[in-house]
């Protein structure tokens, strides 16, 4: 059996072993063997966090030549140094690294212009964008958002003519007052969404890249108003401490009611926080139920209402050394005989008044209007200070005056 047809079994196995020699020879599709070309992406390094790219960046047609079964063609690529780059329009030159054994001979483009722009950043009002209409027998009041602006980073020349930022929120069939948080997002002056040379990568972000919006949804025939917050407080900090400021939050809060019971409802006041003894800054959240509406006006849903009492170091004092008392006002035919000398003051203030405050700062002087010849003592002594700087007690000096002296011919 085994000797039957020898020669057919012979050719049969040598077309075997031809064809595996030739499998073998092709390669992987993914390895490099002989001359090909290939179509590679062009990838951009060096390029510094204050500059950004403004045109997109085109693929490159290379041919290898050389075989590195090794190599992987999905981690063949080509790049352009833009470290040096600059604003404005530039052309820059294309490489490749090849993998050994490999070399380019022939790449398509060699250099590509690119537009580079420097990055800044910007404050820009966040403008909400409602749509849809609420249920049957209501109405929308006035949206407020909050942060009302939002810092935008990216190209210069996009940020120079983006004047704000967009948050949309759909009101379709509510009835009640909406409260959702929802991204930004960036319009040119045409309404159109702003992209950069390529649409998949953002060329534009705003921090925070959320906002809350609150959009009053309320019965026909109510209306809405944004009213200023009026904070209170008793008690004093603890010794060494004075309350610096007090702040509401948010600083205006809108209500619900009809025209007539909004009309000359322009303020609120809430409080009084108790600030006794505090060492440090605190935070009161003012429940609303406590806060005293007049009759037939109510909050909008979701609104929450603190209080921020900021507490610094209490005024210290401070000795300063070696001020000059200057003498004003010196009537006509008299000189100064014996000039007041320099004083020690003490003054008051908060520390961060007084932590630079030098003599230069200080103005002392004493008015010798109406006075003669002759000498003085324990003047009171007038004064200038910076701003938030006080003197406890008046210096007193002493000076004389003497007649003006007349050369002999």
């Amino acid at each position: 059996m085994f000797r039957r047809n020898l020669g057919l079994k012979g050719i049969s196995f040598l077309f075997a072993i031809l064809f595996w020699l030739f499998v073998m020879n092709q390669g992987s599709p993914d390895t490099l063997t002989g001359e090909q070309t290939y179509t590679i992406p062009l990838v951009a390094r060096g390029l510094p966090q204050t500059m950004v790219v403004m045109t997109r960046l085109p693929s490159v047609r290379v041919r290898l030549q050389g075989i590195n079964p090794s190599a992987n063609i999905k981690d063949l690529y080509a790049e352009i140094d833009l470290s040096a780059g600059v604003p404005g329009e530039k052309s820059y030159t294309i490489s490749v690294n090849t993998p050994p054994g490999t070399k380019a001979i022939d790449l398509q483009p060699s250099e590509v212009t690119l537009k580079l722009d420097s990055v800044e950043e910007k404050t820009v009002p966040v403008d909400p964008v409602i749509t849809g209409n609420p249920a049957e027998g209501y109405e929308l009041g006035i949206p407020l958002v909050k942060p009302s602006a939002v810092n935008v980073r990216g190209p210069s020349a996009i940020l120079a003519t983006l004047d704000k930022v967009v948050v949309e929120v759909s009101v379709t069939g509510a009835n009640d007052t909406i409260q959702i948080s929802r991204p930004v997002s960036f319009r040119d002056k045409e309404g159109k969404p702003i992209f950069g040379p390529d649409p998949s990568v953002d060329i534009l972000s705003a921090y925070p890249s959320s906002v809350d919006v609150i959009n009053p949804v309320i019965l026909k025939g109510l209306s809405s108003k944004m009213v200023p917050l009026k904070v209170t407080s008793i008690g004093t900090p603890a010794q060494g401490k004075v309350l610096s400021s007090l702040v509401a939050s948010p600083a205006s809060v809108q209500v619900l009611g009809t025209a007539q019971a909004l009309k000359g409802f322009d303020s609120l006041n809430i409080g009084p926080v108790d600030i006794s003894n505090l060492t440090e800054n605190k935070t009161f959240q003012i429940q609303n139920e406590k806060v005293s509406l007049p009759p037939g006006i109510t909050f909008t849903k979701g609104t929450v209402l603190s209080v921020i009492a900021q507490i610094g170091p209490g005024v210290i004092q401070k000795e300063i050394s070696g001020v000059v008392v200057q003498i004003r006002n010196i009537g006509t035919g008299l000189d100064i005989d014996q000039p007041a000398s320099p004083v020690d003051i003490v003054v008051e203030g908060l520390p961060d008044t007084l932590k630079n405050l030098t003599s230069d700062q200080i103005q002392l002087w004493v008015d010798a209007s109406n006075q003669e010849a002759g000498s003085f003592t324990d003047v009171k002594v007038y004064w200038q200070l910076p701003p938030g700087v006080t003197m406890p007690t008046t210096p007193q000096v002493g000076y004389s005056l003497k007649a003006h002296e007349v050369k002999g011919e």
